[in-house]
């Protein structure tokens, strides 16, 4: 019995996202928004992931309660179950809101700049720059967004995990679509695989381009590290960024764009600082602490943090 409804939901899983996403990604946009809102909440009903339907069970759902477990905050358990929920919902907007991009869109959006932010942004344009972000609401559009405000060359660096033989071929192809799609919107940047080797990334820096980098993930095996306070702990988590801006002397910044209404957004963006400089990190995951720690259910990763164990300060 289990088998077969595995069977179903990957019948259904590979028609969402090989009809029905790019069918609402053509709707008016109001009507677009509502109807991705009821997918989502569709979604969270039955906890569905990509990488949990890959699998055969639903692992993301019980990692992030795990995770959710480890954040500094006193919580119900129904409270938690929410923000599961909301985890869910919002993965399934971010999905939306790339068929958006795919569906050559983006003009259609609005996004509001806290004016001294922006400003404060547009000064460093001579030295290359990573800018830090984390899987939490709308982060996939800020890049867009930025690039349009400010005119600056974006690049991002994305990961081949969807590419596993396990992802059903059309979440496959979501995915590529995403980075392609992203591209025409930030003024020459590029979309690259990490896994593809780290010097495209060193020449983008080198050029005194911007470069998008997540900063919530894991340490890969045998890959950089830092210690950072993250969630209430010092945890260990990817250096790799760090380790790029340090070794093209970049700087070293971060943003959160937030889903406001159908079509608009809001960008937040973190002061800019030499990546040497120890207080740039730290005032970074102050700000990436500040807005997870408001809202955990808009925070995607957070089936990750089990991962990312505590470990002394040094």
């Amino acid at each position: 019995m289990r088998a077969l409804i595995w069977r179903f939901v990957r019948i259904v899983h590979h028609a969402d996202y090989a009809w029905f996403l790019p069918f609402l990604a053509r709707l008016p946009l109001r009507l677009a928004y509502a109807l991705s809102a009821l997918r989502g909440w569709i979604n969270a009903l039955g906890a569905r992931d990509w990488r949990s339907v890959a699998l055969g069970f639903r692992h993301i759902r019980r990692q992030s309660l795990l995770g959710y477990e480890l954040l500094p905050v006193v919580a119900s358990a129904e409270a938690k179950q929410r923000w599961c929920r909301q985890r869910f919902a919002t993965e399934a907007r971010d999905e939306f809101e790339a068929q958006w991009m795919a569906a050559r869109r983006f003009d259609e959006l609005q996004c509001e700049f806290v004016p001294e932010e922006l400003a404060l942004f547009a000064q460093h344009r001579q030295r290359g720059l990573v800018l830090l972000t984390v899987h939490f609401d709308s982060f996939y559009l800020g890049s867009a967004f930025i690039a349009r405000a400010t005119g600056r060359v974006i690049n991002s660096m994305s990961s081949a995990v969807s590419q596993d033989p396990r992802v059903d071929p059309a979440v496959t192809r979501h995915f590529e679509l995403k980075y392609r799609s992203l591209e025409p919107y930030v003024n020459g940047g590029k979309v690259a695989d990490m896994e593809l080797g780290l010097r495209p990334f060193y020449r983008m820096l080198e050029r005194a381009e911007a470069l998008i980098v997540l900063g919530d993930a894991p340490v890969l095996p045998n890959g950089a590290a830092m210690t950072v306070d993250f969630l209430g702990a010092q945890r260990q988590i990817a250096g790799g960024a760090l380790r790029l801006a340090e070794s093209t002397d970049s700087d070293l910044g971060a943003y959160i764009c937030r889903y406001r209404s159908p079509g608009r957004y809001e960008v937040r963006l973190c002061p800019i600082g030499p990546a040497i400089d120890p207080e740039t990190v730290a005032r970074i995951y102050r700000f990436f602490n500040t807005h997870i720690l408001e809202q955990p259910g808009l925070w995607l990763a957070a089936d990750l943090l089990p991962s990312m164990p505590a470990v002394e300060a040094a």
